[in-house]
């Protein structure tokens, strides 16, 4: 143990305590609740016109658009929804080979050379394509980030602040990890710990996602903020392995 004094009850000195705690975990990266307004892409609005040609198509359809008169490459939306635009179903537990599919089929109908010889607006679009979707497979991919994001579509997500969900025995066990962390300069030790973190993570992640069936929001924001924590944890490691 590190010998935290942690208060009999909560009360102000409860709340200090806490805050002092997530600070020396998580420094400015502590995570905690905070509403956001849903992203959707309502079907309400008129239907878009090709920049190029000006023949309109309909609102939804295959992510990135591509005229289908003159084939121009349209702009990205403003908010698009990152599981449509990977052919993903809108849930936690989704098919790893097909995004990965999906990501590599992108990466070739969006390369620079495919716009090599089209117009300086095209070349732009294909750019800022490729880059959503890099952070759309990199969202999807990762199940931390990718249940945060479905909080997100749900007006839930974790922002800066102090997390009341967060137990004070899990905060004591996180603050002893980091201790023998900052201590342990045995490697045995070290991928002990690394074991235990991905042990753990994998429990979180399946807890996360009996979460999200059951519509449990609340009980998939604690766990994805615990997760938060061990990903900390992970990085720890790895800088530790692989010292710069």
């Amino acid at each position: 143990m590190l010998g935290v004094v942690v208060p009999a009850r909560p009360g102000p000195m409860w709340a200090v305590w806490r805050g002092q705690v997530c600070r020396v975990l998580w420094g400015s990266r502590v995570p905690a609740v905070a509403s956001r307004l849903q992203s959707t892409e309502p079907d309400s609005f008129p239907a878009p016109r090709c920049w190029s040609c000006g023949i309109p198509f309909p609102a939804r359809g295959v992510l990135p658009r591509f005229c289908p008169a003159c084939q121009a490459l349209q702009p990205p939306q403003p908010q698009p929804d990152l599981f449509r635009l990977m052919g993903c179903d809108c849930s936690f537990n989704i098919d790893v080979q097909q995004l990965q599919q999906r990501f590599r089929s992108l990466q070739r109908s969006l390369h620079p050379d495919y716009f090599s010889q089209r117009s300086q607006k095209e070349r732009d679009f294909s750019e800022q394509h490729s880059s959503l979707v890099n952070r759309a497979y990199q969202t999807l991919l990762s199940p931390l980030s990718r249940g945060l994001y479905l909080l997100e579509l749900n007006g839930v997500e974790l922002a800066e602040g102090t997390d009341r969900d967060i137990d004070v025995e899990f905060l004591k066990e996180i603050m002893e990890i980091n201790e023998i962390l900052a201590e342990s300069k045995n490697e045995a030790k070290i991928e002990e710990i690394e074991s235990f973190i991905e042990v753990k993570q994998e429990e979180l992640t399946n807890g996360v996602s009996n979460a999200f069936e059951r519509g449990d929001l609340q009980e998939a924001k604690k766990l994805l903020a615990k997760m938060k924590y061990f990903e900390n944890l992970e990085e720890k490691v790895k800088s530790k392995k692989n010292p710069s």
